[in-house]
């Protein structure tokens, strides 16, 4: 194992993806998980804040045995929910919801979360969580926000993609650990489409000069603390 894959405390790189929903940690960054596995020297953490039941339809709709299911594609553990109401973070002390990761633990080398650009504040909360539970108190903390492709979209505010991740070989595992979600897969011209998954990673892709990527906005980002650095 080279030098860059020790983690301050002489172990692995521990990755911790922090994000709000089940869903949102494939479609922000499924294609860069799978290739953190692949490579190795990473442990991947997933962190739902919420409870994994969708409440904003009408229905009550449980995504936690299809994020389990996703998770297994993508080849990381499965993930822990924290339990809080879907899209209620807002009636919960921002204190309360990082006490609830900080109680974990887990002590991360690099957070992957969402960023201050996306429409849904259960999201941007997740962020203010995640820059609380990050800060480099010990050792330095790497925090990348995610893009997720609709809530991204439909702020009015470009995504401000800094970091590129080439998932080239990694775009059908994730568009395969997305279908997973039977209540999220969506016919294109929706985002969460097969289709629309991939013309996202082409178009990042284009931008950044491979033939298809995950785009990130670096929120903080330290040498050998990077994914696929």
């Amino acid at each position: 194992m080279s030098a860059s894959v020790i983690s301050a405390n002489g172990g692995r790189r521990r990755a911790m993806v922090l994000v709000a929903h089940a869903d949102d940690e494939t479609l922000g960054c499924g294609g860069t998980l799978a290739k953190m596995v692949k490579r190795g020297g990473w442990n991947v953490d997933v962190l739902i804040l919420g409870d994994g039941i969708v409440r904003a339809r009408g229905l009550e709709q449980d995504n936690r045995g299809d994020a389990a299911a996703a998770c297994e594609v993508l080849g990381v553990a499965p993930p822990r929910f924290l339990g809080f109401p879907d899209q209620k973070f807002d009636a919960v002390p921002v204190a309360e919801l990082a006490n609830a990761v900080a109680e974990l633990g887990l002590q991360p080398d690099l957070i992957l979360t969402h960023a201050d650009t996306d429409l849904n504040r259960d999201h941007r909360l997740t962020l203010e969580v995640a820059k609380i539970v990050g800060r480099p108190r010990a050792k330095p903390v790497s925090i990348l926000g995610v893009e997720i492709p609709n809530t991204s979209f439909w702020n009015g505010a470009h995504f401000p993609g800094t970091y590129f991740v080439d998932i080239s070989e990694e775009l059908d595992t994730k568009i395969d650990a997305f279908s997973c979600y039977a209540n999220e897969m969506q016919p294109y011209p929706h985002p969460w489409s097969r289709e629309g998954l991939r013309l996202l990673a082409q178009y990042h892709g284009m931008q950044c000069g491979f033939a298809f990527a995950e785009s990130f906005t670096v929120i903080r980002g330290y040498e050998g603390r990077m994914p696929v650095s």
